[in-house]
């Protein structure tokens, strides 16, 4: 196999990966199934929760992450992406094992938010609660000059958290109530956009998100922009 290849560490969760996968096809300027990225995708379901282990001292995820990390290289990929925010935490140590450069999906997220809304200054976040908890977005956004707007711990624990394992459920319309709340208190507090930090989020937000989209960046169509701009001379060659 040759550096042509993306190289997807997915399966956290694997809904999140089939949405990262349909979006990359959508945005790629192809007329011919030839000229897409190819793709190897790694997907294990069953790497331990990753919030868990961040808040809870759960499992840790990264011998899994490190398995996949290394399958990839063994196949010699281009560059490697990871549709899961939360899994962000284990960045350097997945960077340090790699050959193949790993696409970051904060730093992806914050170049859509600069293109969707560059007159910008507060920017809310809806992430897990192990995304919010390590700053993962608090920090990048930081340094480049927003007022950051998230929710408290107890919204996480009352909102954001129980939508998310709604999400997984596949349980839309009730996950959409709990969102839309923790939107307007986002609003309510001055966020002019709202990141969705984690890659189930949208699906319990599409509603909400297709009747203003302006007003969103979603972390894994973000990430589907950063490959292409990465894989642009392979797609136009």
């Amino acid at each position: 196999m040759n550096t042509t290849f993306l190289g997807v560490l997915g399966g956290m969760g694997p809904l999140a990966t089939v949405d990262f996968l349909r979006n990359l096809v959508r945005k790629t300027k192809a007329d011919v199934d030839q000229e897409h990225i190819p793709v190897l995708l790694y997907s294990d379901c069953t790497t331990p929760d990753r919030t868990a282990n961040l808040v809870a001292s759960g499992a840790s995820p990264l011998p899994k992450l490190l398995n996949g990390i290394r399958f990839l290289n063994q196949h010699k990929v281009r560059a490697i992406c990871i549709p899961c925010n939360s899994a962000h935490a284990w960045f350097d140590q997945m960077q340090a094992e790699s050959e193949a450069p790993l696409l970051h999906i904060v730093q992806a997220s914050a170049a859509q938010l600069r293109r969707k809304n560059p007159k910008a200054s507060a920017v809310g976040v809806l992430s897990t609660f192990g995304t919010y908890r390590m700053g993962l977005y608090s920090s990048t956004l930081h340094d480049l000059g927003y007022r950051v707007v998230t929710p408290t711990e107890a919204e996480f624990e009352m909102l954001i958290t129980p939508a998310i394992a709604m999400n997984k459920a596949n349980k839309w319309a009730e996950a959409e109530a709990l969102y839309e709340v923790a939107m307007n208190i986002l609003l309510d507090r001055g966020a002019e956009v709202i990141v969705l930090g984690c890659t189930e989020i949208p699906f319990g937000m599409e509603r909400l998100v297709r009747s203003n989209p302006t007003r969103f960046v979603d972390s894994n169509d973000a990430l589907v922009e950063a490959v292409i701009d990465r894989f642009a001379p392979v797609t136009t060659s």
